[in-house]
């Protein structure tokens, strides 16, 4: 519900429905949606970052990995999260509480870095700069699936810039 919503427009009583539990019990368990929130973040993070590390690690090149991860990003948001966004790119969006937004973009730094270093041992010599281009483009990516954009088209799309940059 946090992907496909956001924080904010999350309720505990969505949230009880969905899980099929008591308020009570919700609050019992987690606290408060924060704290679940948090939770949920964690074990999002724990698992796309686990993805990520196999898709990264296959690389010879830096072209190879950014191609790489830009298909792996686009297959997850589509279908992996069917299309309900990123929790660690967008998850911040439509949020104004500002230790979960401190946290997201925690993890967002973490995916940064995870990715510059991989860049790095790839021997990129402009890895920060190209980080930070792929994590724009997986932005936009775990936008455009959480639209009714045609999948094909967005395909169509990575193939092509992918294409024209040689990557």
């Amino acid at each position: 519900m946090f992907q496909k919503h956001g924080f904010e427009n999350v309720s505990i009583a969505e949230l009880c429905a969905t899980l099929a539990v008591t308020p009570t019990s919700l609050y019992a368990t987690f606290g408060n949606k924060e704290s679940l929130f948090l939770q949920v973040l964690t074990l999002y993070e724990s698992r796309f970052f686990e993805q990520l590390d196999k898709v990264l690690s296959q690389a010879e090149n830096p072209s190879q990995m950014f191609r790489n991860s830009m298909e792996f990003a686009l297959d997850h948001f589509l279908n992996v999260n069917q299309r309900t966004s990123c929790l660690i790119l967008l998850g911040d969006t439509y949020c104004r509480q500002e230790n979960v937004n401190q946290q997201i973009q925690n993890s967002r730094s973490r995916l940064v870095d995870k990715i510059q270093k991989r860049l790095t041992a790839l021997g990129s010599e402009s890895a920060a700069e190209l980080a930070d281009v792929l994590l724009t483009l997986m932005r936009g990516l775990a936008l455009s699936s959480k639209t009714n954009v045609d999948e094909d088209q967005l395909y169509t799309s990575l193939e092509f810039f992918c294409t024209a940059f040689e990557c």
